[in-house]
């Protein structure tokens, strides 16, 4: 061959070489760009499925999340995917692989979509029914007084709701009473349990669906197929790299930078990833700690305590906790609960058989597996005095802090502790009371709950029944009065006495009843007897309640004449700490012609200034100071000052608890006006034809 043949034949190949390197140039730097597009997509459909399976989590833990983000979520999860499958570089044999996880990942997709259109759709219903649930028992306060029992019931059954959505757990409604019932006639309450139960018996049925589908959700196999997904397109694209580099080595740099960026892509989905679970775990925890303190919490707590074997707990409780955070504002009274629980870490940080619990407000709880009595006890009372001498500095104010401590190991461990704390809270003398079944604590808790069942069958059954008691006139000795004394029939026939019961009643919405039965009974009785004058006991709970008043003032106007027949016996025991309310009722009692008593003058410590106050037309002196004037001559000065005073302001005097003819006779020589008592009659079922007495 020739050399300007050869030459010419060096420059062809070379030619040719250099279009071929520049046609593999092209080559390359186009897959180099759909090779790096498409793992960007697939690493954009990956992220858009984390954030929407992120505000699926939120959503479930936070109810006032706005369901709008996972629709858009959704939207851009499904424009992730499609996008995905537009690529032309799937067109190539090579990745027929991963063209079909492609399509394996749609049929996941598609499903998990359905998935979160169905748990919007569940927790819309959910969150409109707690919604409902929540302002339905806001607007019906007035259960408080009517029905505080269907109240209460109606409250809890809101809390085990709320319980079970704040922290994804289906014991909260694993019981069969969501369901409100009422004997009440009333067409408001019915009207309130109907719609209660309505949404109630949607919530039972429904929340468990809503919680499987939340799993179903969360739990899916998407990360998974991205990631084989990834992993095909990878090994498939390797080997492209691999024939590229043999025909172009100048493309190298490329090819690394793309390597690069897929590598700088990856970090950052690490990165993401790695705060996606700091938020998740951080969401756990709050699960179970306390923001504020950060000890453990409640829910903590009861679940730790299933896992103990011989638990002992002591209740710490802030004495006067309130008036620290109503005088110095709820920022010192934070700082206070800090430290305080910055002292409790500092004690037992060490012991290994103790933990930490802030149950609530002002209280903490320690609780011990396996230990003494008498060791929890000495425990508790170092800590009760480390504290009384710990000066709680916050911001330039120094304050000391006075605890309670309630100790037991008694199933059930926080109930008795409880009731331990309450008995303790009412003994100023002692820091520390170890629980033990001589308190008879449970025992009170079960009378109670026997007294209330039987002032309900009372209420019930119209056993709840007026006795007279005599009040006479010690200048004509005569009856002048009755007294209306309220008593419950039992089934056996025997009376029950109002300081059985009544008290109790006071906490329950039967007092209500008992008032009324007492009102209309007694205003009965009065019209069989036209020649006496009758006294009903009324007290603040009785003033402030609305519904009662207008009952009573609707009887006297429609009985005039009884109404100037009767008076009202205000209980001086009671605080009257709304006296608006007392002089309002003092007011229309008048217009009627009543007459108003404060009853057991001389118990309470301020009852004289009540007189600057209210129109009172009788005064009537307790019984423990009436029963001893002959035998102690400083009741007898009482009585006689009580006396003075009273008439000095137009104010008559009634005497109870007279049971001798001595003291019926002192009093008489002293000039009060009316006495009453057993001397004279004990209660009597009706008032006496008769009406004259022998003193």
């Amino acid at each position: 061959m020739k050399l300007k043949q050869l030459m010419y034949l060096v420059l062809a190949i070379g030619i040719i070489s250099s279009i071929a390197i520049v046609y593999f140039y092209l080559i390359q730097k186009d897959f180099t760009k759909q090779h790096r597009e498409f793992l960007l997509s697939v690493n954009a459909l990956e992220n858009a499925h984390l954030d929407l399976e992120h505000q699926i989590l939120q959503n479930s833990i936070y109810s006032y999340t706005n369901q709008d983000k996972i629709a858009s979520a959704m939207i851009k999860t499904e424009e992730r995917y499609n996008s995905l499958t537009k690529f032309e570089i799937l067109n190539n044999p090579t990745y027929k692989d991963t063209k079909k996880n492609i399509h394996s990942l749609q049929k996941n997709l598609n499903q998990n979509l359905k998935n979160i259109e169905d748990y919007i759709m569940l927790n819309a219903g959910i969150k409109n029914s707690l919604v409902f649930l929540n302002r339905h028992i806001e607007k019906a306060s007035y259960l408080i007084e009517k029905d505080r029992e269907l109240f209460i019931q109606a409250s809890k059954i809101i809390k085990h709701f709320n319980d079970a959505r704040r922290v994804q757990d289906l014991d909260y409604i694993n019981r069969d009473n969501f369901l409100l019932n009422s004997k009440s006639n009333n067409a408001k309450t019915q009207s309130f349990i109907d719609g209660f139960n309505l949404h109630s018996k949607y919530l039972v049925k429904r929340y468990p669906i809503f919680l499987k589908t939340t799993k179903t959700i969360l739990n899916n196999d998407i990360h998974i197929l991205i990631e084989r997904l990834k992993q095909k397109f990878s090994s498939s694209a390797m080997s492209d790299f691999k024939a590229l580099d043999i025909f172009a080595f100048t493309l190298f740099s490329v090819f690394i930078s793309s390597l690069f960026l897929i590598v700088i892509l990856f970090l950052n989905y690490l990165k993401e990833n790695k705060k996606l679970k700091e938020t998740t775990a951080s969401l756990k925890h709050s699960l179970s700690y306390d923001h504020l303190t950060d000890l453990h919490n409640r829910r903590a707590f009861e679940s730790n305590l299933l896992k103990i074997s011989k638990p002992h707990l002591l209740i710490l409780n802030i004495d006067g906790f309130k008036y620290i955070n109503d005088i110095y504002g709820n920022d010192v009274g934070n700082i206070i609960l800090q430290e305080l629980a910055q002292i409790l870490k500092d004690k037992f940080s060490s012991r290994e058989n103790a933990c930490l619990y802030r149950l609530g407000g002002d209280e903490f709880g320690v609780l011990f597996n396996n230990i003494s009595d008498e060791n929890a006890y000495e425990i508790a009372k170092e800590l009760v005095n480390k504290i009384i001498n710990h000066n709680f500095i916050v911001y330039d104010l120094t304050l000391h802090l006075m605890v309670s401590v309630a100790s037991n190991s008694i199933v059930p461990i926080l109930e008795n502790a409880d009731l331990t704390l309450k008995v303790l809270k009412k003994d100023y003398t002692q820091r520390v009371l170890q629980y033990h079944n001589n308190l008879n604590l449970q025992t009170d808790v079960k009378e109670n709950m026997n007294t209330i069942e039987l002032i309900k069958a009372a209420v019930d059954d119209d056993k709840i029944i007026p006795y007279f008691q005599p009040i006479i006139n010690l200048k004509t000795s005569k009856i002048e009065k009755y007294e209306a004394l309220v008593r419950i029939k039992l089934k056996d026939g025997t009376l029950l006495s109002p300081y059985k019961f009544l008290d109790i009643s006071k906490k329950t919405s039967y007092y209500h009843f008992i008032t009324k039965t007492m009102i209309e009974k007694t205003l009965k009785m009065a019209k069989e007897f036209p020649q006496y004058r009758f006294s009903i006991n009324i007290s603040m709970i009785d003033i402030l309640d609305t519904k009662l008043t207008h009952i009573l003032f609707t009887s006297l106007d429609a009985n005039q004449d009884i109404a100037k027949r009767l008076d009202i016996e205000l209980l001086e025991s009671e605080d009257i700490h709304n006296l608006a309310a007392v002089k309002d009722f003092i007011t229309k009692l008048h217009a009627f012609g009543s007459k108003i008593l404060i009853d057991d003058f001389g118990t309470g410590y301020s009852n004289f200034s009540y007189f600057s106050d209210l129109d009172i037309d009788l005064v009537k002196i307790d019984g423990s100071i009436v029963s001893e004037i002959e035998t102690d001559n400083r009741k007898l000065h009482m009585l006689t000052s009580i006396h003075k005073f009273s008439n000095g302001m137009n104010m008559k005097n009634v005497a109870e608890f007279v049971e001798t003819r001595e003291v019926a006779l002192l009093l008489k020589e002293i000039g009060v006006e009316y006495a009453q008592g057993y001397y004279f009659s004990q209660p009597l079922e009706r008032p006496l034809e008769n009406d004259e007495v022998t003193i």
